[in-house]
């Protein structure tokens, strides 16, 4: 179930000390840094909790609390007061007030979201409740009056699968975070289906466990259907980009839909995620044009992040410290009686192979190189992704003849993979580089580039400026 808290603090770093913890323990989390703006904010929001420092400018958190207590409309809702003053000092207002709940701001923040689960547990704001807090809203009425006046939707053209493919390419930056992604992916859906509810389950790999996304629209999702999607996906985490908006319909069970639609997606005998979308009637969903081409894009997308979040090796791994994506970071001991070669290995037929495979297969096929370098090089080596589609290596060697043997045996270990029938064709040059204090990795690069220029199929390995 989602939890809500509205944190007022004046306090801006205070504010973003208990705001992170509360988001990294799944609250949705909102904010202010004034007690007049907090109580807009409830009637928007309708938290289950609301944690409040006691001195502020123009409002204190004890002044705040008794414009609560004495609104019928949000008299039910616990607060917690998070000061610095002493318990002693705060007596008389914690009775007068009626603040139950009182913290001194020397106590961890870990005993705050403690006291926090357990009031709302205690205490808990059913659905009524907070529908009643919504309607008070000032965005009540803007809802009411478009509702009202519905506009008519123009007729969409048919959808083609290559437009939506390359509208879903620009989000396949699987660095970011689900959420994000997700978020911008909902956007481009909706207008195509302009459901009511949108649900992905897919798997967190940095905590190797499910959480599922709820895109909600126009209407207030009830905590207990929430949690009966939460229990069919076998999930316990929940992430919600609509939160309880103004509506005339709070939905409590599937019947209440029209029409409800699921999907799987499997790579590999892997589920990499599950799709599920409800609608109050039955909109475009009887075109299964837009059905089939959303799903073969929807597949397409999640197995390129199957691909991606399962094969980035340099996060999950114990070898994270040979890998770097976008940032060279090397630490070397000068006194080394060896000597320190970088170089750049080309993958001469790349474009061949971006012809010949889906992205999700190139996905892979790097995914395989990656493992393949890493696994190669030593302790004190590194290797990463380069932005022309190669990699850089700083391996370590006693001499030119060992350095031309070590990047050989690259060569060989490369040329072993094959994705569908595609070999990995490529050529390395390298540079000869001086261990010292002064060592500029992007010379080095430069001087690697013109080795690599002169690599050919007899001779795939060149180092240049060799001592």
């Amino acid at each position: 179930m989602t939890k809500k808290v509205i944190i007022i603090d004046d306090s801006l770093t205070s504010l973003n000390l208990i705001k992170t913890a509360f988001a990294g323990s799944d609250w949705e989390v909102y904010c202010a840094q004034n007690a007049k703006s907090a109580l807009d904010m409830i009637y928007d929001v309708a938290p289950d909790i609301i944690v409040t420092d006691a001195i502020m400018p123009v409002m204190g958190g004890f002044q705040l609390l008794k414009l609560i207590r004495s609104n019928p409309k949000t008299s039910k809702i616990p607060v917690i007061v998070y000061s610095v003053l002493d318990e002693k000092n705060s007596k008389f207002y914690i009775k007068k007030e009626r603040a139950e709940y009182y913290l001194k701001k020397s106590e961890t923040l870990d005993e705050l979201l403690t006291l926090a689960n357990n009031v709302i547990k205690e205490h808990p704001i059913d659905d009524d409740y907070k529908y009643e807090i919504l309607k008070t809203s000032s965005k009540f009425d803007n809802f009411i009056q478009s509702y009202a006046e519905p506009t008519e939707i123009p007729t969409a053209p048919p959808l083609k699968f290559e437009e939506l493919e390359a509208k879903f390419k620009e989000k396949y930056d699987f660095t970011r975070s689900d959420d994000k992604i997700l978020s911008e992916i909902f956007s481009i859906i909706y207008p195509i289906l302009e459901y009511n509810l949108a649900v992905v389950s897919v798997e967190s790999f940095e905590k190797k466990e499910k959480t599922a996304y709820f895109d909600i629209r126009d209407i207030i999702l009830s905590p207990i259907f929430q949690n009966h999607v939460l229990n069919s996906l076998e999930t316990k985490n929940s992430f919600l980009f609509k939160k309880y908006a103004p509506n005339l319909k709070v939905i409590t069970n599937e019947e209440e839909f029209f029409t409800k639609i699921r999907f799987d997606f499997e790579y590999k005998e892997n589920n990499v995620a599950t799709v599920i979308f409800y609608s109050k009637d039955k909109s475009k969903w009887m075109d299964n044009n837009y059905l089939d081409v959303i799903k073969n894009v929807l597949d397409n997308f999640f197995k390129a992040r199957y691909i991606n979040k399962s094969s980035r090796v340099h996060k999950t791994n114990e070898l994270s410290n040979k890998y770097f994506i976008d940032k060279f970071d090397f630490k070397f001991d000068s006194q080394t009686k060896r000597e320190m070669y970088t170089a750049i290995i080309d993958i001469t037929n790349l474009k061949d192979l971006q012809d010949n495979l889906s992205s999700e297969e190139m996905d892979f096929l790097n995914s395989k190189i990656s493992e393949k370098l890493i696994s190669f090089v030593s302790d004190d080596e590194r290797v990463y992704k380069n932005d022309e589609g190669g990699y850089n290596l700083v391996i370590f060697a006693k001499d030119e003849a060992h350095a031309n043997q070590k990047l050989g045996w690259v060569i060989d270990i490369l040329d072993e993979i094959n994705i569908e029938n595609n070999k990995v064709d490529i050529n390395i040059g390298a540079s000869n580089c001086k261990i010292d204090n002064q060592f500029n990795f992007y010379e080095a690069q430069k001087c690697a580039h013109v080795a690599l220029d002169s690599a050919n199929s007899q001779d795939r390995v060149v180092i240049y400026g060799s001592k």
